[in-house]
């Protein structure tokens, strides 16, 4: 066999190819080696080659490759050793054994606390298994102690030396809860005698036990009572039982300053009428008088002159209006209560969306409380992020709960005092979709929008507006139908609305159908709304109330009516249930009806599912809203038969018009004597039919104009 020869080119050739493989393989195992070893190993490959090289020279004469030519394609061998392999994670670090478990402490009642675990520490459980207090729960797997062995199951637990992590009860949360070990809650033994007389004598049973509790906490509490349940004279009970504290300032919504003075004369009466101060613009003066009334609105405006004036006793009515630390009427508020030594604080709804809301409220009842920041990791669920701490949601909501209870709060529901008050039902009215316009390209566009945008996000919420405003005018029409049909029964309601141009819409029903109404409003000022109220109450022929949610919502009493009607929903379940006792209060001696009246594919679809959210969080921090919109009574809006125009109707006056046109038959005696039938409504409907089809196909005038209709 011929000794194959190569030249001094080829082999030089096939060096270069056999150069570029290498570096093929290498980069493909990059990866996968120790970057340190390949950093100081990365001068072997052109060795390895030159090597690989003369090798090459070398094995020409040999006689396998002689025999086998193509046997010079072959690569290098690799020159990495395989200690220089990437190690893969070892099994024990890829599942987590070696991984911190957390236990976290909480409290489940005034005189124990849980601790919940992450997961099954073996070291830990048989530290539980030392307290004499122990309780495991089988069915949540949780175990729970008595609060006098915390510090001491504390210790034990932080000399683990295993990777354990306890998250403690906060320090002053702790410390009142210990302190309330000791300390006795019998309010039985308090003297309510120093009292008024009158007062004293209109109080109900549970009436006397707030007034008690006030006491009991020396006049600092927050009385958050179900609406209707006489907050108002609690609070004038606990202020009278601390005169000698006076004088009195009483800060409300301007809505309501009248029937605080008049509540005053009527269960106080010996307090002279001149002892009484309605503060009514920053012009005003304060005597010596011993009660001030004045609205939030002007004590911004005048804070300066209350500040200097200084009051022993202060009342803050509707306190969930100071939810927020930032604005300039909790501002003013904190200022013009900083020497008083007692503050009653009174709100149905106390948080109207989430817990952060009650910090402000309660710092101001229970000074020297934990910090912002604090109290929003740990009740708020905190979370820092980019701009910030995100305080909006919610955490550790049964001790929040008894935190509540156990230092400045009193609640109490309708169906915990008042059995005999009657039933409240609910009812959600779905409006017919054949009178709304869903089909409008801009209101598909804004759906659109507001599906991209994040639902906890200030863009989400801008377009949710835009959406809300655009889908009270498509949904109009479908609202003043059901006004119509609930006008026709002449029955008393209410009927709340959130945009002005609805206000407007259902009061000229009203005018049109001569019923007698009363329209409260964001303009409707202090005297005018209490002169509307009585003439609601007393008047037979008044039967309607038009109110804005937003203004409308609290302070005045209308148990007249039996049905509440909500023509918009409002994204807040608190004003909702503020507004729907306005009628399900004491003083109510029928069964009351409330409709939300809800259209689909409007913004009703986002708001209904956000109100149900909130509602949920306020329940688990025991803010019992009593407004279960998921239980209630679901129905379709129902038109009546002369509203339900028919296809044939407009079929038969077609081909009445052909058969004149043409002249092709005469129109039999039948058929005559049907038409002389009829009645006056439907020859009306004869003469405008343009009209009429516009109301069966639901389009406007604009759809209509390049149509030529001649029914003559």
């Amino acid at each position: 066999m011929a000794t194959v020869r190569y030249t001094q080119e080829e082999i030089e050739k096939k060096r270069l190819e056999a150069l570029q493989r290498k570096q093929q393989i290498q980069s493909k195992v990059k990866s996968t080696f120790d970057p340190g070893k390949v950093q100081r190993n990365q001068n072997k490959p052109i060795n390895s080659f030159s090597q690989s090289t003369s090798s090459f020279q070398r094995s020409i004469t040999d006689p396998i490759l002689r025999s086998e030519p193509n046997n010079s394609r072959i690569g290098p061998i690799r020159t990495y050793k395989t200690n220089n392999r990437y190690t893969p994670m070892t099994p024990q670090k890829f599942f987590g054994i070696n991984s911190v478990i957390t236990g976290k402490c909480y409290m489940i009642t005034n005189e124990r606390f849980a601790i919940e675990t992450s997961s099954y520490l073996s070291p830990v459980i048989e530290v539980f298994k030392t307290v004499d207090s122990r309780i495991y729960d089988i069915k949540t797997k949780i175990w729970n102690f008595h609060l006098k062995d915390y510090d001491n199951l504390i210790k034990k637990l932080l000399e683990l030396k295993s990777n354990f992590s306890i998250i403690q009860i906060p320090k002053s949360v702790l410390q009142i809860f210990q302190k309330n070990l000791n300390s006795s809650n019998d309010l039985s033994s308090i003297d309510l005698s120093p009292i008024d007389v009158t007062l004293r004598n209109m109080l109900m049973p549970f009436q006397q036990e707030g007034i008690c509790y006030g006491i009991s906490k020396n006049g600092c509490c927050i009385i958050a009572d179900d609406m209707g349940l006489g907050k108002t004279l609690q609070a004038l009970g606990i202020a009278y039982y601390f005169k000698d504290s006076w004088p009195l300032l009483i800060v409300t919504p301007s809505s309501v300053r009248y029937q605080w003075s008049e509540a005053i004369y009527n269960v106080l009466p010996s307090i002279p009428a001149h002892y009484v101060h309605q503060f009514i613009n920053t012009k005003d003066f304060i005597n010596d008088v011993k009660i001030v009334i004045v609205s939030y609105d002007i004590l911004v405006r005048a804070v300066e002159i209350f500040k200097r004036r200084g009051f022993g006793f202060v009342i803050l009515d509707e306190s969930h209006i100071l939810k927020n630390n930032k604005t300039a009427r909790f501002n003013a508020v904190q200022s013009a209560v900083s020497s008083a030594r007692h503050i009653i604080l009174l709100s149905g709804t106390p948080a109207l969306s989430r817990p952060i809301e009650l910090y402000t409220q309660i710092n101001l009842v229970f000074r020297n409380f934990m910090g912002y920041q604090e109290y929003g990791i740990r009740y708020c669920a905190g979370e820092k992020k980019l701009f910030g701490w995100d305080f909006t949601g919610s955490s550790n909501m049964q001790e929040l709960q008894l935190l509540l209870k156990s230092t400045c709060m009193i609640r109490r529901l309708k169906t915990d005092v008042l059995n005999q008050l009657p039933s409240k039902t609910r009812k959600v009215i779905i409006l017919n979709p054949a009178l709304i316009k869903v089909g409008i390209k801009e209101m598909e566009d804004t759906s659109k929008e507001l599906e991209k945008k994040v639902s906890t996000g200030l863009e989400y919420h801008n377009a949710l507006l835009q959406y809300y405003n655009k889908s009270s005018f498509v949904r109009l029409k479908a609202v003043c139908k059901h006004v119509t049909q609930l006008f026709e029964t002449k029955q008393k309601c209410l009927i709340y609305a959130h945009h002005q141009h609805v206000l407007d819409a259902i009061c000229d029903i009203a005018e049109s159908m001569e019923i007698g109404y009363i329209k409260i409003d964001g303009k409707t000022n202090s005297n005018r709304r209490k002169d509307l109220v009585n003439n609601f109450q007393n008047n037979t022929n008044c039967l309607v109330a038009v109110l804005s949610i937003t203004a409308a919502n609290a302070g005045i009493t209308l148990t007249a009516a039996q049905l509440v009607v909500f023509a918009e929903l409002f994204w807040n379940p608190g004003i909702l249930c503020q507004a729907e006792d306005r009628v399900h209060r004491i003083g109510q001696d029928s069964n009351v009806v409330i409709q939300y009246l809800v259209a689909k594919q409007t913004a009703d679809d986002h708001l209904w599912s956000l109100i149900q959210k909130k509602i949920n969080i306020l329940c688990q921090a025991g803010f019992n809203q009593n407004i279960l919109i998921d239980e209630a009574e679901v129905t379709n809006q129902v038109l009546q038969e002369n509203d339900q125009l028919k296809i044939d109707f407009f079929m038969e006056k077609t081909s009445e018009k052909n058969l004149k046109s043409d002249d092709k038959m005469d129109i039999s005696d039948e058929i005559n004597e049907n038409k002389s039938l009829k009645s006056n409504e439907q020859k009306r409907e004869e003469e405008t039919p343009i009209k009429d089809i516009k109301e069966l196909l639901n389009v406007d005038e604009e759809d209509l104009q390049n149509c030529d209709w001649n029914f003559s």
